[in-house]
């Protein structure tokens, strides 16, 4: 493929640096690992043809990153000798650049660290003790219901620690509090977590479950059963760090006439455990606007369907919710956004979006996720969704 960057020689340069990285960093992997799994011909080319080259400065300098792909110098240092070798010999160089760009306007997956990034920042270790918000009143109705589905039984409770930033972002917002209420919904064999939720929350249920994590089922259980309803809603990942006007802004954006739900962000920000310990102190701690981008890598998971998405309550219920069958990773965002794309006028913004670095439990079947064998737009519902007693033995 060609690009219109191709003659910038610095962009290119970049452009090498960048697929080295995601070529070589189990962060990728993370951040999406069917992309990842799409991409992996094509980063491999490019390493092979940057050791074609037969200049042993780019090569050591490519080795370097591939050995530590979070290094800040050594991504710099590949950039400028990339750079320096297209200068030398543009045409020598096309084959590498070629690769180069392939990979970055093909994978759906950028990259992203900042000049202040430091590789040894670490989580908070006081987060359970963060101040519990205030509730909401009550005497007010919320104009909108904010969902949030999660399950953590691991060991690390690295789930725990990013719903509690996730929580504490969302009640330090520009939009007063008692105008959106939030529902964590616990979907595990037992409750673990409601203590930690209701610091933050206006609402905890606990939805029994022993079977793979059905992150649709546990949305609609949330939509459906909480105690307070809204005429717009936000499905919401645990995962998430929002800034401060995140519920404000959002929720002016149905004012547009014809709006019927949207995505406020186009590429999903997935960062580092690194990252994510700046982030969260930047946002939860100090209690910023945002975090500050220059401290921060990521991987850009391109036009990503999931994480959150924004629509009207009415919308919600016209389309049957979403799709109960899907469980463990995969596709269910896909399906639900098409079904919304469907239904009513669907919006797509490109705030930033941020991710709070866990570790990944996704899994592939000869490339393909679990639940590749469920038809994309198939979800016609024939008893009631969201039943809280479903998975009930």
């Amino acid at each position: 493929m060609t690009s219109p960057h191709h003659a910038d020689a610095t962009a290119s340069g970049r452009a090498a640096a960048d697929a080295i990285v995601l070529h070589a960093d189990h962060g990728a992997r993370e951040a999406n690992p069917y992309y990842v799994h799409r991409a992996r011909e094509h980063t491999a080319e490019l390493v092979k043809e940057i050791h074609s080259h037969k200049d042993p400065r780019l090569s050591a300098a490519a080795d370097e990153l591939l050995n530590d792909p979070a290094s800040l110098p050594a991504w710099r240092r590949l950039q400028e000798h990339v750079t320096a070798a297209i200068h030398a010999s543009p045409d020598g160089t096309a084959p590498l650049v070629r690769a180069a760009w392939h990979v970055m306007t093909t994978s759906r997956l950028g990259y992203h660290i900042g000049n202040a990034y430091d590789p040894q920042a670490r989580p908070a270790p006081d987060w359970q003790s963060w101040p519990a918000r205030p509730p909401a009143p009550t005497d007010t109705e919320p104009v909108a219901h904010i969902v949030i589905p999660f399950r953590d039984h691991s060991q690390d409770q690295a789930r725990a620690r990013n719903l509690t930033a996730c929580l504490a972002a969302l009640g330090d917002q520009t939009m007063p509090r008692e105008r959106y209420h939030v529902t964590v919904v616990e979907s595990d064999t037992v409750p673990r977590w409601r203590e930690t939720a209701l610091k933050y929350a206006d609402e905890w249920l606990h939805a029994p479950s022993d079977r793979p994590f059905n992150k649709c089922w546990t949305v609609n259980c949330g939509v459906l059963r909480a105690r307070r309803h809204a005429p717009l809603l936000c499905v919401l990942d645990a995962d998430a760090l929002v800034d401060q006007d995140f519920v404000r802004r959002n929720t002016d954006r149905f004012q547009r006439p014809g709006t019927g739900g949207f995505m406020c962000f186009r590429d999903l920000l997935y960062m580092d455990p690194a990252a994510t310990a700046a982030a969260v102190h930047d946002r939860c701690v100090h209690r910023r606007a945002e975090p500050d981008p220059d401290k921060l890598r990521w991987f850009a998971v391109q036009r990503s369907p999931g994480l959150c998405v924004w629509l009207r309550r009415d919308v919600f219920d016209t389309v049957g919710g979403m799709d109960e069958r899907f469980e463990g990773w995969g596709r269910e965002d896909i399906d639900f956004i098409l079904r919304l794309q469907l239904a009513t006028a669907f919006d797509h913004y490109d705030d930033p979006m941020l991710h709070l670095y866990h570790p990944s439990t996704a899994q592939l079947n000869d490339g393909q996720t679990v639940n590749n064998h469920i038809p994309l737009l198939s979800w016609t519902p024939t008893e009631p969704i969201g039943l809280l007693e479903r998975f009930t033995p």
